[in-house]
């Protein structure tokens, strides 16, 4: 992994293949057993041929830094559970592991933590760096997950190659996602 930068992609679950596949068969003179070479004919045909992907579910825990979150939320087509920072953020001073490849400042991590004893919030949030990492579950379609794909795999944050990679490594047909 890449000294700069730092994210964690564990998936949790996968389902839907079965159903996707039986509801694909609907519209062929062909039984399910036959859908997967069909699904991979339309899975890279985009505009609502590859419908049958909205019906394979994921869920990913992720770990990584505000910033990462604010490009990942563009994804609306899913669904997401935070380490609430509203909630949480409060309850204990930070440590240099809260933050992306422990890169804070020792005074604002003693400013931060004055901030936290005082229990105020608002400034609290305001002034959280984007560095602060953040763990999030995050339920994805496969046709959500190809979309990603294809908008970020040459974007300029190294972070989405990390993203893409271990989503390519961990689901169960990473042919449909390419």
């Amino acid at each position: 992994m890449n000294e700069d930068f730092e994210i964690q992609v564990e998936k949790i679950d996968e389902a839907g293949y079965y159903p996707a596949m039986t509801g694909l068969s609907f519209n062929k003179d062909k039984i399910a057993n036959d859908m997967p070479k069909v699904a991979e004919k339309l899975c890279s045909c985009d505009y609502g041929h590859n419908k049958f992907m909205e019906q394979i579910i994921t869920w990913w825990v992720i770990r990584a830094p505000r910033y990462w979150w604010q490009e990942a939320d563009t994804y609306r087509l899913s669904s997401k559970s935070s380490q609430s920072t509203m909630h949480t953020i409060l309850n204990n001073e930070l440590t240099i592991n809260n933050f992306e490849c422990n890169d804070i400042f020792s005074h604002e991590l003693l400013k931060l933590n004055a901030v936290i004893k005082n229990k105020d919030l608002v400034y609290l949030k305001r002034h959280l760096p984007e560095g602060f990492m953040q763990k999030r579950m995050w339920m994805l379609s496969y046709k959500t997950l190809r979309n990603i794909i294809q908008q970020r795999k040459t974007h300029k944050l190294p972070h989405w190659r990390c993203f893409i990679d271990n989503i390519i490594n961990q689901v169960d047909h990473p042919e449909y996602l390419q």
